[in-house]
């Protein structure tokens, strides 16, 4: 980071960044403290919108979402965007280069012409034969400097073809989340926000997912296990999810499930078989080959509507889980319940 601060001003936003933490329960490690720092300083005004947001919709903030503000906001352009960046640029300069090459032998080949037609008019046969070697020199060159083109072309289009797959992997690896697979908050965003520029009145449902006594899961059988249930968690849900639907990790534990054109009672329906799948999933400790604890989950219901923004349709599937969670364990809870 960096800043023109004093001693004190820099003293007094590292005081009210440890505050905003303590006053959300987040540990003061780098990621977190660095996220806090840049939101009190105001520099950054895409991660203060975002918080402001988040803040507005009462989303609870937890390292998870803290790290997906340092990535999204924070983290500076890496060096794989330059280097795709250099390529392309070494590849467009390349291709100009013969372009002007080929184009200079093509200037050069009509003025050969040019001059030799006018020496065929001799009745001199050995100057004939000679403007005709010209020609043909010329029409060489011209073929081999077309050649060179052609294969540089070539040569470009199978770089571009790389290189527009390497586009497409970083896009995905902004949109997706590294453990599960599932798209983040980010491409979430721009889902919804795509879905309702086409169509503003879109009924868009969405289904929030949380594993149960997940965290006590941790503490109990260790962070590594428990990142290996996250996983296989997320691919049973993604599995009860068409191609127009967005699965999402949504939290550390929590995940959301958006489906577009759905109404309530089909969100209802797919979440039934969502939590089922999920029940019948047995996990074993690879290390004592002894059986885990059969892993649950409670979930909510909720459609979106048009008056309100996509931070507040969070905060209330966030809602509508909390009831089922209230409820035990296991549970499926919709709006239409409430």
């Amino acid at each position: 980071m960096m800043y023109q601060d004093s001693i004190d001003q820099a003293t007094e936003k590292a005081a009210l960044a440890v505050a905003f933490l303590q006053r959300h329960r987040l540990p003061a490690h780098p990621v977190n403290y660095t996220v806090s720092y840049d939101y009190i300083s105001g520099h950054n005004a895409e991660l203060c919108q975002a918080i402001e947001d988040k803040l507005t919709a009462r989303i609870p903030f937890d390292d998870f979402v803290m790290a997906e503000l340092y990535s999204n906001f924070i983290v500076p352009t890496s060096k794989q965007n330059e280097q795709l960046v250099n390529a392309v640029h070494k590849i467009v300069s390349k291709l100009n280069q013969s372009a002007d090459n080929a184009a200079d032998a093509i200037n050069d080949y009509i003025e050969v012409l040019d001059s030799s037609l006018l020496s065929l008019k001799t009745d001199n046969p050995a100057q004939a034969k000679d403007t005709i070697h010209r020609v043909l020199d010329a029409t060489y060159d011209l073929k081999a400097s077309h050649q060179k083109l052609k294969d540089q072309l070539v040569q470009s289009n199978e770089h571009s073809h790389q290189l527009r797959s390497e586009i497409e992997q970083l896009k995905r690896n902004r949109e997706v989340d590294p453990l599960t697979g599932l798209y983040n908050r980010l491409a979430m965003q721009e889902h919804v926000d795509l879905w309702l520029t086409e169509n503003p009145k879109r009924r868009i449902a969405a289904i929030s997912v949380d594993l149960d006594h997940f965290r006590q899961f941790n503490q109990d059988y260790g962070n590594s296990i428990g990142d290996v249930i996250l996983s296989k968690v997320a691919k049973k849900i993604s599995a009860y999810v068409q191609e127009s639907g967005l699965p999402v990790r949504a939290g550390g534990e929590e995940f959301l499930i958006l489906l577009p054109d759905v109404d309530l009672r089909t969100a209802g329906e797919i979440a039934e078989q969502v939590r089922k799948g999920v029940e019948k999933l047995r996990f074993v400790s690879s290390r004592t080959k002894k059986a885990l604890p059969k892993v649950t989950i409670s979930l909510g219901v909720t459609l979106y509507q048009a008056q309100e923004n996509w931070h507040q349709f969070l905060a209330r599937s966030s809602h509508v889980l909390a009831v089922a969670k209230k409820r035990g364990r296991n549970q499926v809870a919709t709006e239409a319940m409430l």
